[in-house]
């Protein structure tokens, strides 16, 4: 589905008219709150198991979670919480043999293969645990995938009897154009183009680093802009109150990286997200210029990239791979066994060949991660370089929902494409 285009509703609803618990898996924290926050505004009980909560507070609730009647409808839990929290499987497991568990959602799907195997490998084991709750229903929902990526998801998540349900992805409002950086950083390159086209509106400045987050700001705000750095490593307490200030546009521009910033923002009047640095798939860029414009009016989106971005983002993808299989190996159970097997009775025979599928299981993991985002990231590239193609064809014909003969940018002529307006200008000059 469309970034806001009512993913949430799609397992909120349900779980309000359904009697027992709705458990939401959810990646980030922030994510989890502000929903909990929206459904408690309207009289819907839901709560997440967070570490800064007391522990009285957290038996409060475990407790409600195994009365004979729950009044919790909707359970948000990130996957490290899902996995590592003991009392939680065991209230979950009591929900379930007293038909009391609903439903399980995972939300934001799409992070099952985008993050599942190099960064939070308990997405990559979701199927394991659920498998602990067989036959209660399983939802997954996702911004815009590509066909492949929603075929992976459903083998990891073992979902064999499957209904896919999608929606059409074009975003008329949207102008999309895609220039090359003329400067390393882009950070002139952005002002440049806020400057002249959306200098007193609000955007999001999507950077590929956390310090390139930090430059790009502390550079607009010496020329003058509004801008705030938003990343892991800026803490909850300023992140909150950088998110605050742009939602009352108190501040103009967030610059932040794309894992930190974007998840359940619906500020509606985004006029603009910039990517100063080249996104590594069509899934994350299509999802993150997809927060401009949820007003309708007409926002952009500008790409800003260099061949180099290419070579930079290879190199990070080898990177991420083999501390990806390094992880696995050393995280394996038959390795562990042999290794303290061999620690024990240092003159005890190891068993060489399990280590060896061991070993060998990892690798072929690592390089299909590898090469799917090599895959990826050629694709990106190719979207980027092409100069005659409309950008929204492109993007929609990627995902499956538009056929390629079908005009998709003319409609809204304010909102037409790079391309397009390029060609059209070639037309008319001919004229």
């Amino acid at each position: 589905m469309l970034v806001g285009a009512g993913k949430s509703l799609c397992y909120q609803l349900p779980a309000c008219l359904s009697a027992g618990v709705t458990v939401v898996i959810s990646p980030l924290k922030a994510l989890n709150l502000e929903q909990i926050k929206e459904l408690t505004k309207l009289g819907i009980k839901a709560w997440t198991p967070s570490d800064d909560k007391s522990e009285r507070v957290q038996n409060r609730f475990y407790k409600e979670l195994i009365e004979e009647d729950p009044k919790i409808k909707l359970l948000y839990v990130t996957p490290e919480k899902m996995r590592k929290t003991s009392w939680l499987i065991k209230a979950l497991k009591s929900l379930k043999e007293r038909k009391c568990l609903t439903c399980f959602v995972i939300d934001e799907a799409q992070c099952i293969i985008e993050v599942g195997y190099d960064f939070r490998s308990d997405y990559g084991t979701l199927n394991e645990l659920l498998n602990e709750f067989r036959g209660v229903p399983i939802m997954a929902v996702s911004g815009p995938i590509g066909p492949g990526i929603q075929e992976d998801n459903l083998n990891q998540l073992q979902m064999t009897k499957d209904q896919v349900f999608t929606m059409p992805f074009n975003r008329l409002n949207l102008k999309y154009a895609v220039q090359e950086r003329k400067t390393i950083s882009g950070e002139k390159d952005c002002f440049t183009w806020i400057n002249e086209h959306c200098l007193n509106e609000s955007g999001i400045v999507y950077c590929w680093r956390k310090v390139d987050c930090d430059n790009m700001a502390r550079s607009l705000n010496k020329a003058g802009l509004k801008a705030s750095s938003y990343h892991s490593d800026v803490t909850d307490e300023d992140r909150e109150i950088a998110q605050n200030k742009w939602n009352e546009n108190k501040c103009q521009v967030i610059c932040a990286t794309s894992g930190a910033f974007g998840m359940g923002i619906n500020k509606p009047d985004v006029r603009y997200v910039i990517h100063s640095f080249l996104p590594d798939s069509m899934e994350r860029y299509h999802r993150e210029t997809g927060r401009a414009g949820r007003d309708g009016n007409v926002s952009h989106c500008i790409l800003f990239y260099s061949d180099r971005d290419e070579g930079l983002l290879q190199q990070a993808i080898m990177g991420t791979t083999c501390k990806a299989i390094s992880s696995d190996i050393s995280n394996d159970i038959s390795i562990s066994k042999e290794i303290s097997k061999a620690i024990r009775s240092p003159n005890s025979c190891i068993n060489s060949s399990a280590i060896s599928r061991a070993i060998n299981s990892a690798f072929l993991k690592g390089k299909g991660s590898k090469d799917r985002k090599f895959r990826n990231l050629g694709t990106m590239m190719k979207f980027c370089g092409t100069q005659q193609d409309c950008r929204k064809k492109q993007l929609l014909t990627y995902f499956g929902g538009v056929n390629i003969e079908a005009n998709v940018c003319q409609p809204n002529s304010e909102a037409i494409c790079d391309n397009c307006e390029r060609a059209n200008a070639a037309a008319a000059a001919t004229v």
